[in-house]
């Protein structure tokens, strides 16, 4: 035979333990307390955006004032400054190294004209024939300062022993 089950349903429950409701008291309110906190630490920061905002649109305000126009004196002077300038920038160390350094001894320099406003510079030279010519002009196209490197013009001068071509080449160089 099976044991006869007795179940009471009139029985109290126990009660939860009064340290268990106090703590779980002491829990909501620091719920609610750091919820609190949180909400004022975002107002916070979006208080503390809106100055930053504030204070960079000053300063571009501030940085960016409309230009006064210049006058026809401190135009002039702006203009000679920066020709000065671009005087001053040409690298003549390097040209002058990459003109003269000519492995071949079969061209002499006569002259060297600038433009620094184009970048520009202007040899003017005497090759003993044309083939030392062309190989002067391939010799400067070659080269990584200069660049379109051009013959603009040339003349064999029958009436000198030896039949020379002067010539003369324009190459831009290159701003680094």
């Amino acid at each position: 035979m099976t044991p006869r089950l007795d179940i009471d349903f009139s029985r109290s429950r126990p009660r939860a333990a009064p340290a268990g409701v106090l703590l779980l008291c002491a829990a909501m309110v620091l719920l609610v307390a750091s919820g609190e906190r949180l909400w004022e630490a975002y107002d916070e920061n979006d208080r503390v955006q809106a100055e930053q905002e504030r204070q960079l649109q000053r300063m571009h305000a501030k940085s960016h004032r409309a230009a006064t126009p210049q006058t026809p004196a401190a135009k002039l002077a702006e203009s000679q400054s920066l020709a000065v300038l671009r005087e001053l920038t040409v690298p003549w160390q390097d040209l002058l190294s990459i003109v003269e350094d000519y492995p071949d001894h079969d061209v002499a320099l006569i002259g060297i004209d600038q433009n620094p406003s184009q970048s520009q510079i202007r040899i003017t030279a005497e090759a003993k024939s044309f083939d030392a010519m062309i190989a002067y002009l391939r010799y400067l196209q070659s080269s990584e300062l200069l660049r379109e490197a051009v013959l603009n013009e040339h003349l064999i001068e029958t009436n000198v022993p030896g039949t020379p071509v002067r010539f003369q080449i324009t190459a831009v160089w290159s701003k680094s």
